[in-house]
């Protein structure tokens, strides 16, 4: 019987960086200064923080201090792995950092929903129209936003490098 398992590495050097690792060294990097940020913002260090259609402001406690820590160490585990990403072992690093980015985004996309639901206080309406509630979703966004598109990234390489046919 011949063995199935899939060799990720055959075919790619054992040393050096492939694309897909400085890839995720950035991301990994961006999350952990976005992190430090986002803390910082929230002990008055820093009045806030914009740029472009990035901004970092608030006092909310859950957001920019527990947030904070966890989009930290989401990039700190996606530093630990970029190097060997095609090892599972590192893969599974990244894929932990990414899905712990996941989790604050989701918390700030859905904060976005909630937020554009009602009506803003000096309009006679209990709900908020669609065009009012469309406009909630306007830039700025949050760092963990901005860093859910180049994450999702992972989960292409999870399936085309054949991580996910292995029993």
């Amino acid at each position: 019987m011949e063995n199935t398992k899939i060799n990720r590495t055959e075919s790619k050097k054992d040393s050096g960086f492939e694309l897909t690792s400085v890839y995720f060294a950035a991301i990994g990097l961006f999350a952990v200064i976005f992190g430090i940020v986002d803390i910082l913002v929230y002990l008055g260090i820093s009045g806030g923080f914009e740029l472009g259609i990035m901004e970092i402001s608030g006092d909310d406690f859950f957001r920019h201090f527990w947030g904070g820590f966890i989009v930290i160490f989401g990039g700190l585990f996606i530093l630990s792995g970029f190097k060997g990403l095609r090892e599972i072992h590192n893969f599974s690093k990244v894929l932990l950092g990414s899905i712990m980015i996941w989790i604050i985004a989701g918390c700030d996309i859905f904060a976005m929903i909630c937020e554009g639901i009602p009506a803003p206080e000096d309009a006679p309406e209990f709900l908020n129209s669609l065009s009012g509630f469309i406009e909630g979703f306007m830039p700025p966004y949050a760092p963990a936003v901005i860093l859910l598109p180049f994450t999702l990234v992972i989960v292409y390489l999870y399936y085309s490098w054949g991580f996910a046919k292995e029993n």
